[in-house]
């Protein structure tokens, strides 16, 4: 069971304050970097050169298997096939509307809608220096990929982290997703396909997404406090 001090830090976590502030810390680097690529600071570009170089650089075939295939989870088709079938397990398992339709939201707006929304106003190409491993299309910053595990996979560990009252599966999932989402991130660059600066930018935008998207579940739960009855599976 779930001690009290560990209840009480849960609790106090996901104010919605908490997650707002936490939001706007987690969006600068996004517009820092948005904004030294529409001046195209120099920076940038060396930036994106000495880490780029030193991932690419270490490419051999174990390596590029193992990165291929860590990147198709960040692809659209499987975020969406996870993404619905969490949903469904916090509906029908959980027993939790609410927390469900917010996931589902989460990750759809997020991952989806803004992150498009963001690369068409942005427009930035490709990688074109370096050979691509893989086939990919549209714009590259931010990330999609990096955007999109973060928001899918950070809302994951927030349900673990919520609902769970076992220490050690908190720890090892939230561990493992983290792990999940930073190596999807090292793919996109390994693979020739992003920049690294699109990897943090991802990273940047989709957390500010997922704390913004926690901070108003938590205010809704504080207005709508019976949408929180059943949260866990109840012992029977």
């Amino acid at each position: 069971m779930m001690s009290n001090s560990l209840k009480k830090v849960n609790r106090h976590l996901w104010k919605p304050k908490t997650m707002f502030y936490l939001g706007m810390i987690m969006i600068i680097p996004f517009l820092l970097l948005a904004i030294a690529g529409y001046f195209e600071w120099g920076i940038l570009g060396m930036f994106d050169d000495y880490v780029g170089n030193e991932i690419i650089d270490e490419r051999e075939p174990i390596l590029t298997s193992i990165f291929r295939g860590i990147t198709l989870f960040g692809n659209v088709l499987p975020l969406t096939l996870l993404a619905i079938a969490t949903s469904l397990f916090i509906l029908f398992k959980l027993k939790n509307k609410w927390l469900s339709l917010w996931y589902l939201l989460t990750v759809a707006l997020g991952a989806g809608v803004l992150n498009q929304v963001l690369k068409y106003m942005i427009r930035r190409d490709r990688p074109s220096s370096v050979e691509h491993l893989i086939m990919q299309d549209g714009y590259s910053f931010p990330s999609g990929h990096a955007m999109g595990s973060i928001i899918l996979y950070g809302a994951m560990i927030f349900l673990v982290l919520r609902l769970s009252e076992h220490l050690w599966f908190r720890l090892i999932a939230s561990i493992g997703l983290m792990c999940l989402i930073l190596l999807i991130g090292v793919s996109r660059i390994y693979l020739g396909v992003h920049f690294p600066s699109d990897i943090v930018g991802g990273y940047s935008v989709g957390m500010m997404w997922l704390t913004f998207s926690i901070g108003l579940y938590g205010l809704s739960l504080t207005k709508r406090p019976e949408i929180e009855k059943i949260e866990r599976p109840q012992n029977h």
